[in-house]
């Protein structure tokens, strides 16, 4: 198995085929940006993400976290979504927003909550009206 096909295989797991199809169709265009997708697949999913030493779990935390911190609405969502699929729950994804608070501030995870919304809405998850407003979810 190639490189890409390996990293196209992991977006797959992870965000699913629509999203496998996008970034492998980018990455095999010939057009501007072409190579960055490419190196996306190749580098980030096939090399880092399948690395001995974390699971998808803890690299999606990660990952999450790191968002949160460079206030990357767009990433986050797709990380918490990855994250989802990765087999991570609403209150672990919670906890990293409170792990992050006190390093990052309130306006960072007002932004990563803003962005937790749109993703617990597109997937369908059953949240408690009134825990999710108390906690900015809606």
């Amino acid at each position: 198995m190639t490189n890409r096909e390996a990293g196209i295989n992991v977006v797959r797991e992870m965000m699913g085929d629509q999203a496998a199809a996008k970034l492998s169709g980018s990455a095999d265009s010939n057009t501007f940006g072409a190579p960055i997708a490419a190196y996306a697949v190749d580098q980030v999913f096939a090399d880092i993400w399948t690395r001995p030493g974390l699971d998808r779990r803890s690299r999606s935390l990660v990952s999450m976290s790191v968002m949160i911190a460079m206030r990357q609405p767009h990433e986050f969502a797709i990380h918490m979504g990855a994250g989802l699929n990765n087999g991570l729950t609403l209150k672990e994804i919670e906890e990293v927003l409170i792990q992050a608070l006190p390093y990052v501030g309130y306006p960072a995870i007002a932004t990563a909550l803003a962005a937790a919304a749109e993703v617990i809405k597109e997937h369908g998850l059953a949240v408690d009206e009134n825990y999710a407003r108390h906690r900015g979810l809606l």
